[in-house]
């Protein structure tokens, strides 16, 4: 799949400016799995981020134990794409307060607001 990409001709007072690059994305075999337990931490190299993700049910086994957290992926990004990752969810997080309010992240404050429980 190539594409020529033709710029527009430059004059002496205006720098040739590049088109935006086109990568394509193949998602033909992307999975996806619901998480809602992550833990990070930078790996012995320090050149990586892991981020291990996963499920916690929170049911309870017996009076004194909870079923263990099942962790089922892990992400290894270098710290720029874990930057830019940071900055895209900030970004994300912030639009979606704009339009539905503020997310609440204390359980026991959320179920004191009426909130509905994520």
């Amino acid at each position: 799949m190539s594409e020529e990409v033709k710029l527009p001709d430059a004059t002496p007072e205006q720098p040739q400016q590049q088109a935006p690059i086109q990568i394509p994305i193949d998602v033909s075999k992307m999975e996806s799995i619901y998480c809602n337990f992550f833990r990070l931490s930078l790996s012995s190299s320090t050149e990586e981020v892991l981020m291990d993700v996963g499920m916690h049910t929170g049911i309870l086994t017996s009076a004194s134990a909870v079923e263990p957290i099942h962790l089922s992926h892990r992400v290894v990004l270098n710290p720029y794409v874990a930057k830019r990752l940071l900055q895209s969810l900030q970004q994300i997080v912030a639009r979606h307060e704009q339009a539905f309010g503020a997310l609440e992240l204390d359980p026991q404050r959320r179920l004191r607001a009426g909130q509905r429980p994520a």
